[in-house]
């Protein structure tokens, strides 16, 4: 799961801790209310700086037969930039449903290591020392037809659609010596591939979180108010609680090539 949708699900486990009653009926203005202080409370919990450490690891294999590629990767010294880079636009609030729809993208994330490389990528041997540097442009992802209701007496959301997003991928390897093709030749390659896999797997994908999504809210919604939750994300909107689980997020993002 991607950075974005991991911040979403921080709120959500976080709501648990809210004490319960017995009522939870939103009104259009509480939707409104409880979107802002939600969005609100996603951007407290990311980190105070742009950039972070990335752990070192050693030995990673990657095979994908039906590309020709088992290659063996060790990364040190990595870096990842852009973490704390979140845009929120083409907010709409339809009255007359009460369904909210957003956007919510990373402009741009950044990875950076020192790699040593072992292998065969696309057919073409590959080896040596040098620096990998990953850029992630546009990831983030679209939610509409966002609805909220009253079931058994319980905040839940009703309804929710989910559009993955991903505008490009940049590769730039340097130092490495690759057979019978250029590098930048490869980047190209490995880049479409990434682009390629994405596409074809986006709809379902989509839908898989957004179910998930929905899933994580209701269970931690369930017997809460409506105005319970929105004074607990105002109340805790400062990010002191999720910048361990923001930490553990980006550190697991180093293990792809």
């Amino acid at each position: 799961m991607n950075f974005l949708c991991a911040l979403v699900l921080v709120a959500s486990v976080a709501v648990g801790h809210c004490v319960p009653i017995n009522n939870a009926s939103p009104t259009p203005d509480q939707i409104k209310e409880l979107t802002g202080a939600t969005i609100l409370y996603f951007l407290s919990a990311l980190p105070k700086t742009s950039s972070a450490p990335l752990p070192n690891f050693a030995n990673e294999r990657l095979r994908i037969p039906e590309i020709d590629t088992n290659v063996t990767v060790a990364g040190k010294n990595g870096m990842a930039y852009g973490i704390n880079q979140v845009l929120i636009d083409q907010y709409e609030f339809d009255a007359s449903t009460s369904a909210t729809k957003f956007r919510l993208t990373s402009p741009n994330f950044t990875k950076v290591y020192d790699i040593e490389v072992e292998g065969k990528i696309f057919g073409h041997e590959i080896s040596g020392e040098g620096v990998s540097r990953q850029e992630i442009v546009g990831e983030g992802y679209v939610v509409s037809n966002l609805r909220f209701e009253e079931i058994n007496h319980s905040l839940q959301i009703a309804s929710i659609e989910l559009n993955l997003l991903l505008d490009n991928v940049i590769l730039d390897l340097e130092g490495l010596t690759v057979d019978g093709i250029s590098i930048q030749e490869l980047e190209k390659l490995m880049a479409n591939y990434v682009l390629n896999q994405f596409n074809e797997a986006k709809e379902e994908q989509s839908k898989s979180i957004a179910a998930f999504m929905k899933s994580q809210f209701n269970k931690s919604w369930a017997g809460y108010s409506t105005d319970e939750v929105i004074q607990w994300l105002r109340d805790h909107t400062n990010g002191s609680a999720q910048m361990d689980f923001v930490q553990k997020y980006v550190n697991s993002l180093s293990r792809a090539l």
